[in-house]
Order: structure tokens, then sequence, then C-alpha cells
């Protein structure tokens, strides 16, 4: 039992809370995090997390030596199409000018970022990607000696990558059920796996064969394992069969039987362990616990013993390690761990008393691993097990670094042993392009029209104006009224002063004093709840970025569902009310659903883009009574997935569609046919738009280009110009009768962005407007008669709305709608549907994860008996075709007649009585009691002198005696 007493250096080491102004504090955690990760992980330079984010897919990256509150502009890395899972910096460039970061996420992907040195500006593109095999990724861990050696989990396998021939190395397969962690071993030699058969394996990646196996953890919840260090010995953590959590250690050379088994408690949330191998420190800490327990491990019985535990008075959500080499090792810090709590970052330094600090207390800091790799990927491949150098942690045996770092961490440390040449970064080789320059439609279709007249080859073409037909006479029509109860809080638009903080375009727009807006005061109201539809279950949440989320028209809404086969909901919003819990019939298109819309000109036809090919639904009159399994019209001609798709909107029967095959094909539905392929693009199309005459279509691309067609003319770009820049999503309109272009798109930092263009010059946006910080692309909708753009996306709790106009500032700021929670989308209803009585110029409906309610856009006004004829033009009837297929693809281009949508028993306001204006109780002037400063100075000193009485009286002191002169004398 000595052994188990002997004294240790590290017995006494105990946490240092920082205050809390020593935090990193208000940056944006998830609530709930469930995969196999740490959440959190530190090299010498920066600091990943994961952020809050509706789809997880995202990263925050921080200088390691952050602290205090973190403003909007926090880094992002914007990095998968779905959650991220783990990550893992490499532990060879903590020193170098960037940083190596691998990201696995359940897109079933793997990716390399490049993050330069300091803090983050601007969100990297991916170096490289690599694929699992359909199958979410788990873990990720980079090989402790090998440069450019990658291994991640991945269902049932574990696979190592070869990073810098981005080729794949080893799969190791040899699981019966999810691989839920794994380690390797500190020489990389071997690596050993926690898996949910309840076993723990040891394999030889080379060999692709098992070395020992072990019965774990009888509990099939989520288990980690690691080696600890040089020691021949492995820790598991898990559950017990009777939902414990334990601790297992084990002898990787006989796994037979564990070395020793500890009940720890019995809390819910799995442990995190991390280990240092120098000091041999070992701390577990519970997702949702608020205590992190340390270790020390000994090579003996009992192999752990427990030291102080840390109490935190934050629930922890996930834990890392900071590398060696970034310690304070003048202050007596030996380790360092971050914990991840809500909305913060806690440093935990691990202090070792000492009387004085003034020397380094080389007892404290054995040598450690250098930060250098050992050997190449092909060395390791070839049975290399070479161990990496060690470096002193002595600030005198330090050479100078060659340029400063801003992560926070000290310079390089010299090697005790032999200079290291400086680690080289993995060269990623680009794959050899496999996609086809002009891919030929497996489906047969009728003849294509191609060019009718002959293009250049260059890009800018000459720019015809857009002058739409002359529209028929207007008629009246009469619009029913609804009821309306509570209020949405709405935001008034920003003074001058907040307009000032905003950038200068907004700032242009309040103090040039002349642009103004009737809308600026609209107000969102919520209809009553008896307008509401209610119970909704199973609601698509994660659909692709493309998709607006849900569509609305005069009598149904049709809304994704997250089922099998690719379901859509039909609800009749003339039946309001509780939707039963199951046997609700549905759209069924039997693959993934990419994007949906109605048909403006017949609320019961359903165009659905599901997977590469187009399903044309008609809803019976009434609603589903039953599930539709076999659609009306299916189109096939895509050879990718559809993405977008967009209906003509002013001839039946035309759709156009955008693929990720890079075309843009236009569809005639009455002859169920393709009629166009429209070609230019050189990346995934984000969206589509017609312009509202119908003749040109406007596509915003990934390769950051907006592209103006006329589609009837010829299959190439018409114009051609610069737009949002990055992969994130954009979204695009025509306004101003189709004058402009709005788009909306990503900036820099994560900043949702506006831009104006001129449709007949996209050289450069007539502005840009900032909106604010989100993940999600903003999607736009614009009412041609008041010229609002209404901006919104998924899970947001705000509709922004806009003004547009041709002359400057071209984005008039209005009121700013904000809701009680986040919804899913938005979608808007014709003209028609507006009641004028109440001065609702726009109606629509908003999605929530269970409820589908109704929303009032109005103006407040004074005399609202009459008809607001300034803010009700003639408005276009975009809900009846003008003309069909056949004569808009003969060249017609008419558009829809306009109609008045003043009631008959309403006069309009400019017709309203002029009021004689009422009288003034103050005149400002008058002539005959007007008076100057002068004449009014002259009046006040007469009148205070006439108050003062003139008296011939002498003073008191003339009438004082006094004293003779020699009376002074005594």
């Amino acid at each position: 039992m000595a052994f188990r007493f002997k004294a240790s250096k590290y017995k006494n080491a105990a946490a240092k809370v920082p205050k809390k102004d020593g935090w990193i504090t208000d940056i944006s955690v998830p609530r709930g995090l469930s995969s196999q990760g740490n959440h959190i992980k530190a090299n010498c330079h920066h600091i990943a997390y994961n952020y809050d984010s509706p789809g997880g897919n995202i990263l925050g990256i921080l200088p390691l030596n952050s602290i205090g509150r973190q403003d909007k502009s926090t880094p992002l890395l914007h990095a998968h199409a779905d959650s991220v899972t783990d990550f893992d910096f490499s532990p060879f460039d903590a020193f170098s000018e960037t940083s190596l970061l691998a990201t696995g996420s359940q897109d079933c992907s793997v990716k390399l970022w490049t993050i330069p040195s300091g803090p983050l500006t601007e969100s990297p593109s991916a170096t490289a990607t690599l694929t699992a095999p359909d199958r979410r990724v788990e873990s990720v861990l980079w090989h402790p000696t090998a440069e450019n050696v990658l291994g991640f989990s991945s269902d049932r396998s574990v696979r190592i990558w070869d990073v810098g021939m981005q080729q794949e190395a080893y799969v190791l397969e040899d699981h019966n059920d999810l691989v839920q962690s794994f380690s390797w071993k500190e020489d990389g030699s071997l690596l050993t796996t926690s898996c949910k058969d309840k076993k723990v394996r040891v394999l030889d990646p080379r060999a692709g064969s098992t070395v020992q196996t072990g019965e774990g953890h009888q509990n099939v919840r989520d288990s980690r394992v690691l080696w600890l260090g040089e020691k021949d010995m492995l820790l598991s953590v898990g559950f017990s069969k009777m939902r414990e959590r334990q601790y297992i250690v084990w002898d990787p050379r006989n796994m037979g039987q564990p070395l020793a088994t500890e009940t720890l408690d019995s809390n819910t949330g799995p442990i995190m362990p991390l280990y240092d191998a120098d000091t041999g420190m070992l701390f577990l800490a519970g997702k949702g616990d608020s205590a992190v327990r340390y270790f020390e491990v000994t090579s003996k019985h009992p192999y752990l013993t427990e030291c102080q535990p840390h109490m935190s008075s934050e629930q922890v959500k996930g834990v890392a390690l900071v590398p060696k080499r970034a310690m304070e090792v003048m202050t007596g810090e030996v380790n360092r761990v971050l914990l991840l709590v809500h909305q913060a970052i806690i440093p935990l330094p691990y202090i070792v008393p000492r009387k004085s600090y003034r020397d380094f207390h080389e007892d404290l800091y054995p040598d450690t691993a250098s930060g250098q790799p050992a050997m190449t990927a092909q060395e390791w491949m070839d049975g290399g097990n070479n161990m990496v150098t060690k470096v002193s942690l002595d600030p005198k045996r330090r050479p100078a670094a060659p340029s400063k770092q801003s992560g926070g961490g000290p310079p390089p440390a010299a090697a005790s042993t032999r200079p290291v040449p400086p680690p080289s970064k993995p060269v990623v080789q680009a794959k050899p392009s496999t996609q086809k320059v002009e891919p030929v439609s497996s489906v047969p279709v009728e003849p294509v029209k191609e060019d009718r007249k002959p293009q250049p080859a260059a890009v800018q073409m000459p720019k015809p104006a857009a002058t739409p037909a002359p529209a028929p006479a207007a008629s009246n029509t009469e619009i029913p009224a609804k009821t309306s109860s509570k209020d949405t809080a709405t935001k008034e638009s920003p003074t001058e002063e907040s307009a000032g903080q905003k950038g200068s375009n907004r700032k242009s727009v309040f103090l040039a004093g002349i642009a103004t807006s009737k809308f600026r005061h609209l107000k969102c109201t919520t209809l009553h709840r008896s307008t509401h539809i209610v119970n909704i279950r199973n609601l698509n949440m994660s659909l692709f970025g493309e998709c607006d989320g849900f569509h609305a028209n005069p009598d149904r809404v049709a809304v994704p569902l997250s089922v099998t086969g690719g379901q859509i909901a039909v609800y009749e919003v003339s039946q309001p009310g509780r939707l039963p819990d199951t046997g609700v019939p549905t759209v069924q298109n039997g693959t993934t659903v990419m994007d949906f819309c109605w048909d403006p000109f017949s609320t019961h036809r359903l165009a659905v883009a599901a997977d590469a090919s187009i399903n044309i639904w008609n809803i019976p009159e009434g609603g589903l009574t039953e599930t539709l399994t076999e659609p009306e019209i299916c189109l096939r001609g895509h050879e990718e997935k559809i993405y977008c798709m967009k209906f003509h909107p002013t001839a039946s029967d035309i759709l156009a569609s955008a693929s990720y095959d890079m075309s843009v094909r236009v569809w005639d539905l009455s002859a169920e046919q393709q009629v166009f392929k429209l070609r230019g693009h050189t990346d995934q199309i984000f969206s589509l738009a017609w312009s509202p005459d119908g003749q040109y279509l406007a596509t915003v691309c990934k390769d950051g280009s907006i592209r103006i067609y006329n589609p009837r003319d010829t299959t190439r770009p018409l114009r051609e110009g610069d737009g949002p820049a990055g992969a994130r999503g954009a979204r695009v309109v025509w306004a101003c009768d189709g004058k402009c272009l709005a788009v909306t798109g990503f900036g820099r930092s994560s900043t949702r962005t506006v831009f104006v263009f001129n449709a007949e010059d996209l050289s450069a946006p007539l502005t840009t407007v900032d909106i604010d910080e989100s993940p999600t692309i903003l999607v736009p909708y614009y009412d041609e008669d008041s010229r609002v753009l209404f901006l919104t996306g998924k899970g947001d709790s705000q509709i922004f709305s806009y003004e547009v106009s041709t002359e400057k500032p071209y984005l008039i700021e209005l009121a700013t709608t904000a809701f009680n929670s986040p919804h899913q989308g938005v979608s808007f209803l014709p003209k028609k549907m507006c009641n004028v009585k109440d001065v609702e110029f726009a109606q629509g409906y908003q999605l929530n994860k269970t409820t589908l309610e109704p929303l009032s856009f109005t103006v407040p006004r004074i005399k609202m008996e009459y008809f607001q004829d300034d803010l009700f033009p003639d408005t276009r009837a975009c809900w009846e075709p003008a003309m069909t297929a056949q004569e808009w693809l003969d060249g017609g281009n008419k558009v829809q007649r306009t109609i008045s949508l003043r009631p008959s028993d309403m006069k309009p306001l400019s017709e309203a009585p002029k009021e004689a204006p009422a009288p003034k109780k103050y005149e400002s002037y008058n002539p005959e009691t007007y008076k100057t400063d002068e004449q009014k100075k002259e009046e006040l000193m007469r009148a205070m002198g006439s108050k003062l009485e003139l008296k011939g009286d002498p003073l008191p002191q003339d009438l004082f005696e006094g004293v003779d002169d020699d009376e002074w004398d005594d």
C-alpha cells in the first residue's frame, strides 16, 4: 500500500477559477448537443466550438487568448450542410502560419479547413472533402505521429485517410454495431475503439486486424475510450447495466479481464475524458454536469487516484484540453481545461502551489511533444513507428520565434534532443473532374429549341429594354373583410442615430431628408386564433436551403413532412382548427422533396421537385381525402437533383427548373415536354426568377454570378454580373416593374446582405445594405404595387421590410416586425385577398413548428372610411393567365389586365372633401402687436426705472462723524 500513498508533485494541483470578466462570454452555444464529440477543441492558436444554428452546421472560431464579451462579428465557419458531429485540430501545425482543422458531419463527409493564425476575419473555404459511404461521421481524430494521416469513424467502421494524397488508406470493419469512439496509441501503431455492441477492441490499422477484444460497458449508451499515453493502459467510460456511470481500466495486451472497474454516479450525461500524458492527469466531465473530476493515473493498483474535483456554477456542455506548449509555466499552470457552458467558455487552469514562481520549476514540466511530425504518411504506412521529438517548456531554452503569434500561446520551444525540420502542410490534390461538358438526357424528350439567332462567345450582350405591353382597362371588384385580433410587436424605422450605426447606405436614407415612404409605419397583425391551423405534426425542418419552406395560395397550404416517401401535407385554409393526430392524407412523392410551388393560375395544381424529376399533382376540390401516390404528370430530363422551380408569371403551363447539373430547363406542361435548356452556369444554381412581363429569366449562382436570360431568343446569358460571393446561398427577385433586381446573400462575417442591381447593367450593385448576422438565407417577397420588399429566413423571428426605389437611396427601410418565437417561413397571397377597408396591403401565412397562422399587413390611416387610392393603385390580376403556353412560345408578350381594388361602397381618398384648417390659438406673427428685441429691451428698462424711488437724502455713511486724527496715536 506504500505505492498508493506515494507523494505526488500534482496531488495538490487545483483549479483556479477566473473571475467572470476572464471568461469568454456572449457566444451562441447550442442547447442540445447529442453527438459523440466533445463540442470544443483547442490548439496553440484557436478555439473551435459548436455554434448555435438551426442546422447545427456552424463552428465558432476564436483566438486562444480571447477574453470578455464577444460581439456579433465573431468569426464563423460554415462547415457542412448538416450538423457538425466532431472536429479536431492537427497536432503538427500549432506554430506554423496556419492551422489545419478537420470536421465531420451528419452529411456523411469530412472536410479540411486551413485557418490562418490570429483572429479569423472571414469564413474560409474547405481545402478538401472526404466522403463516407452514406453514413454520418461520428468521430474525427488525427494521427499522433504521422503527418497528414486522419482517422474517422462512421457507422461500423473506422477509416484511415492520407489527406495529403486525398485517398483512403485503410478501412477497419471488425465491428458489429456503431463505433462510438476511438483513440490512437501514443506511437500511432495501434488504435482502440468502443462500440455499441458493448465491446472494447484494440486494432492494428495497417494489418487490418483486431489484436484484442474485451467485454466493455454493459449498456448501449454513449461510451468513450482513451489510450493513456505511453502506458500500456486503456481507459473506457460508459454506463453499467444498472445505468450507472463507470470507468474501466484495461491492459491492451490482455483484454480478457479489466484491471479495475469503478462506479462514479448515476447521472445521465455521457462522460468526456481528457488525459495529459506528461503529468498523468486525467479529467472526467459529464455533459450536463457541474463538476469536473480530476484523477492521477499510475501504472499500479489502484491505477486511478481521485484528487480534489472542481465544482462549477454552470452546466458543462463540452470540454477541451489546451496543448502543453500554451501553458503559463511561470505561474505554475500545469494544465488548462476549457469548459463550454451556456453562452460562455470558461478557461480552467490547474495550478500547482509553490512558494515562488520566479524560477522555472523543471520538476513540474517534463519535456513535451514538439508539435512536429515524426514521419510522413507514407513512412507510417510502410511500417514506421517513430515517436515525436520532445521539447522543453523552460522559457530560457526556447529560441526566438520567427514571428509573433496572436493565438495566446508562447513561441515554439527548443528541442531537447535534436532540431526538427518544420512540418509541411498537407498537399491536397484536386480530384480529376468527372463532370460532362454537355450532359445528354437519359430520358427521350422532344427536340429542344436552340438559339434562334447566332450569338457571339462573349458573355456581355446588347441590352434591349424590357417594355411591357399596355394594360387593358380596369374594372371594379369587392373584397370581403376579415376579423383580426392580437397585434404582433412591430419595431418602427430607426432614428437618425440608430441608422448611422448600421452602415453608410442606411445613413444616407435618413440624412438626405427626402427619402420617405407611405409604408414606413406598416403594422403586422396575427389574425384571430379561430383562423389558425394547429397540431401540425412531423414538420420537415431540415429542407434544402433553396426551398422556401412552405407555400400557400388562396385555398390551401402545402407543408413538407419529415416522414419517409417525400410526403407533403395539403391543408385547406377554409377548414381551420386542430388537425387530427394521425391519418392526415398527403401527397407522396416516393423520394426526397427538393422544392415545390403552386401554379399561380390554379389553386389545385402543385409542382414538386422530387430528386431529378418534377411531379405535377392535381389536388381535388375540397382538399385531400386520401393519400395521393400517382402524379398527374411526371417530367424527366435533369440529370442531377432539382433545387428550385418557378412558374411563368403571365403564360399558363410554363415552368422553369434549375438543377445541380448546372442547367435551367423550361417546360411546357400542356405538351409534357422540355422546350428550352439554358446554359452558361459553372456551379450550383441557387435561385431563379421570371421578370414581371415573363420575357426574361434571372438566376443567381454559386459561382458568384447573376445572369439574365431571354429563353426564347438564346440559351446563353443575355447579361451577366458579379453577385453575392460564397457558397451559402442567395435569392433573386425582380423589382420596380422589371427595372431592378433585388438579391439577398451573405457578406463577410456571416452578414446577411441585400443588393439592388440595375437590370440593364449588372456590373455593380446600385446599393448594398447589411441586415444582420445569421446562418440562414433571407427569402424575399416583393409586392409590385407598394414596391415593398419583405425579407425573412428559416428560424427567424423577424420580418424585415424595405421599399425599393429606382432613385437613391434605392432601399428605404420600413418598420420591422418581431414575433415571440422563430418561424419556418412566411408565404404571401395574391393582392385580391387583401381587405382594403382595413388598409391591408399584404396578406400571408406564417408557419411555426406546429401551427399555421394568417398574417395581415396594414398601414395606419385616419380616414379609413375612404378607399386609400394613394396606397392601392390598380393591380395586375396575377392570378389569371394572360396567354397560353403556345402563345408565349410563339413570341407573345401579353400581360394580365389591371383591376381596381376599390369596393363599390367606398369613395377614394383623393375625392374626400378638404377640411378647413383649424383655428390657431396663438398667431406666430401679428403686425399690430409685433415688437423687435430692441423695443422689448427699452420697454423693460423703462418699467424697472419707474419702480425706483429717486430721493435727495444723503447716504448713511455720509452722516457718520468718525474720529480725530490725534485719537489714533493712543
